[in-house]
C-alpha cells in the first residue's frame, strides 16, 4: 500500500468516475484501475461498487477512505514542515472564497500576493458557503474566506473585517437624504441574489422578508445592471463598486454589516501562509473596518 494508491482512491471517491479521476490525476485510466485493484487486493476488501453509475464506496471502503484522507493530510504536513526555510513563504495554498467577497477582494489581493510572495502558489476556488465547508472537511482546500459567524463547531473562524451594507437606488427613486433607515428600505421591492448565495439570506434578514421582489439574479454585476435600468433597488456590501455613486445610501440606526473571516479546519497547519494572506488583506481594507464599530452583524446559514 502506497501514498500514491491512497491518493488515487481518495480522488476516485471524490469524482465517482474512473475516467474523470484519471483526467484529474493526469494518468491513464487503465493505470488508475490497476492501482485501485492492487490496493483492494492488498487490503482484502472492495472499496468501490462498480455496478452503480456513478460508482459508490462500499461500507468498508467509506471507513477506509476516511482514514486515508487523514494519512494523506499528515503526509502533506510532514513534507510541508521540511520544505519551509527561514521566513520564506512558499508552497501551495488552496483558497475557497464566496462570490460576493471575491468580486471586490480578489482583484486587489492577488496582485499584492503574487508580487510579495513569488514562491507562493495561491489557487482560488469561487464557491458558495456550503461547498467551502464541505471541501474544508474533505481536505480539498486549505482555507475559506466567507461571511461569518456560521455556528459550525467543525471549523475555526478567524475574523478579518466588517463590511456594512448600503442601499443602491434605481434612477427613478428620488430620495434626497444621504441615509436611510431599515424601515424605509422595507417599503421597496428588492432585487436579491439566488438561494445559493448567503448574502441573499442576509438581505432578507435585514428587510425581515418583507421586500422580496420579482427578480432574483446570480451575481452582483447582474443586480447592479438591473438597478441601473430602473428595475428595482438592492442592498450591496460596502466594497462593491457601482456605476453611480450618487445613488448609494448608507443605512443607519442600526447599520447592518457582515463579518468576513478566514475559516479553516482544526487540523490546518499552513500557518505562515495564512498569516501572509491575512496581513495583505488587512493592509488593503481600511482600518476603520477592522473592528465591529457598533454594526448590527447579520449572521449566515452555512447550508
Amino acid at each position: 500500500m502506497t501514498l500514491i494508491q491512497l491518493k488515487y482512491a481518495v480522488t476516485l471517491d471524490k469524482v465517482r468516475n474512473f475516467a474523470s479521476a484519471a483526467h484529474e490525476l493526469l494518468i491513464a485510466q487503465p493505470t488508475l484501475s490497476l492501482q485501485i485493484q492492487k490496493l483492494e487486493k492488498y487490503l482484502g476488501i472492495i472499496l468501490f461498487d462498480r455496478t452503480k453509475n456513478p460508482i459508490s464506496t462500499t461500507v468498508e471502503g467509506a471507513e477506509f477512505l476516511k482514514q486515508a484522507r487523514v494519512v494523506l493530510q499528515e503526509a502533506d504536513r510532514l513534507e510541508f514542515m521540511y520544505s519551509q526555510k527561514g521566513d520564506t513563504v512558499s508552497g501551495e495554498l488552496k483558497v475557497g472564497i464566496i462570490p460576493t467577497v471575491s468580486s471586490s477582494l480578489l482583484v486587489k489581493i492577488l496582485p499584492a500576493m503574487y508580487n510579495k510572495y513569488p514562491d507562493l502558489k495561491v489557487k482560488i476556488y469561487e464557491l458558495p458557503t456550503y461547498q467551502i465547508i464541505q471541501k474544508l472537511e474533505s481536505n480539498e482546500i486549505d482555507l475559506g474566506i466567507l461571511a461569518t459567524p456560521l455556528g459550525n463547531k467543525k471549523i475555526k473562524e478567524e475574523h478579518l473585517y466588517y463590511e456594512p451594507f448600503f442601499a443602491y437606488l434605481s434612477p427613478s427613486v428620488k430620495i434626497n437624504e444621504s441615509t436611510l433607515s431599515i424601515e424605509q428600505i422595507q417599503n421597496f421591492d428588492m432585487i436579491v441574489l439566488g438561494e445559493e448565495h448567503c448574502f441573499r439570506g442576509q438581505t432578507l434578514k435585514v428587510c425581515k422578508n418583507n421586500t422580496l421582489g420579482r427578480i432574483e439574479a446570480g451575481s452582483f454585476e447582474t443586480i447592479k445592471k438591473l438597478v441601473d435600468n430602473d428595475l428595482g433597488i438592492t442592498l450591496l456590501p460596502e466594497f462593491e463598486d457601482v456605476r453611480d455613486e450618487s445613488r448609494k445610501r448608507k443605512i443607519m440606526n442600526p447599520t447592518p454589516a457582515r463579518e468576513i473571516s478566514i475559516v479553516t479546519s482544526f487540523s490546518f497547519y499552513k500557518t505562515k501562509m495564512l498569516r501572509a494572506l491575512k496581513n495583505e488583506i488587512l493592509g488593503i481594507i481600511p482600518r476603520s473596518y477592522h473592528s465591529r464599530n457598533g454594526y448590527m452583524v447579520i449572521g449566515v446559514d452555512s447550508a
